[in-house]
Formats: C-alpha cells, structure tokens, sequence
C-alpha cells in the first residue's frame, strides 16, 4: 500500500519516472498474490483437496477472490504505469 501511495504522489508531482521505481513493489505483490491464487484454484474445486464436501459456495467464494485479485492487478498496473 505505501508503495503505491508513494508511487502515486511522485507521478502527482510530474516524477513519472521515479512513480515506476516506487510502484514495483504494490505492482509484483499484487500480481504475487493473483498469480498464487491462479495456480491452486484448482484445490477449492468440488471434492478437492480444500473442498471435500464438495461446497458450491466455497468454490463460487474462491472465483470471486480470485477475481478481485486480478482487478487489484490491473488497477495496481493501471495507476502505477498510465
């Protein structure tokens, strides 16, 4: 969050090119954090190894962080290097 608070007030301040240095930290976290969730979704589907009793909302839950994860991502992305 710092990181792309600090990033955001060098580019207000016309320091675009320090805005990028500073909002790589928010931009690969971000990216980290959506990037891990891709990777085990699979583990929340129906009957796997975080859903054995095969619990719709779990699943639908797991979609929609997975969702806000990449929409983090991108608007990270977004503000950091628009």
């Amino acid at each position: 969050m710092l990181s792309l608070l600090s990033a955001l007030v060098a580019k207000t301040y016309s320091y675009a090119d320090l805005s990028v240095y500073l909002g790589v930290p928010a931009l690969v976290m971000s990216g980290w954090a959506a990037l891990g969730h891709l990777v085990t979704l699979d583990d929340d589907a129906l009957g796997e190894w975080s859903n054995p009793d095969r619990d719709i909302s779990i699943w639908r839950h797991s979609l929609m962080a997975l969702i806000v994860k990449f929409l983090v991502f991108i608007v990270v992305g977004i503000l950091v290097y628009a």
